[in-house]
């Protein structure tokens, strides 16, 4: 059985980047623990993704609220208290979303180094931090779904609830 050469077996410098971009400089894109937390970075991209239309969905809702308010008169010179009580507890909901938004963007990642290979396990720390990070991605696929059917914010506020819940953790996998 004869075997092909490799074409890149004489290409000289840029076999010798290739292989120091993968091997030489203690990273190699196709390990299985290079893509856990290639994934877990994504995941929590994705987690932010939802709130953020959460996040739309409520300004929406908002604005909408404030359409309906009438225009100031003489009887009647700060009209639509009601709505405005409603208008503001909505907004305080969207920044409580904003606040666990950035929790998920700040949250710490596994560094692929020396140190923490001594006092942990890639092959198992890791499937254990993607599945914290699909746990927070339920809770915000709820979060978005109850802004967007136009929910009451007692739900949504609770379901952020189990949202940070679902953040801590993660925190304690780390």
């Amino acid at each position: 059985m004869s075997t092909t050469p490799n074409p890149i077996d004489n290409a000289g410098a840029l076999k010798a980047l290739v292989v120091n971009l993968y091997t030489g400089w203690g990273y190699n894109a196709y390990r299985q623990e290079n893509r856990d937390r290639a994934d877990d970075q994504i995941i929590r991209n994705g987690v932010c993704g939802l709130l953020g239309e959460a996040r739309a969905a409520l300004t929406e809702r908002i604005s909408v609220i404030r359409r309906t308010i009438p225009a100031p008169s003489r009887q009647e010179p700060f009209p639509g208290s009601e709505q405005r009580e409603q208008i503001a507890i909505i907004d305080q909901a969207g920044r409580n979303m904003e606040v666990v938004e950035t929790l998920i963007r700040h949250l710490p990642v596994p560094e692929n180094d020396m140190t923490w290979l001594r006092h942990r396990s890639e092959s198992d720390f890791l499937p254990r931090l993607i599945a914290a990070d699909e746990a927070m991605a339920s809770g915000a696929l709820q979060v978005r779904e109850l802004a967007r059917n136009g929910m009451d914010v007692a739900s949504i506020t609770e379901r952020l609830g189990n949202l940070r819940a679902a953040i801590e953790a993660r925190r304690e996998i780390l």
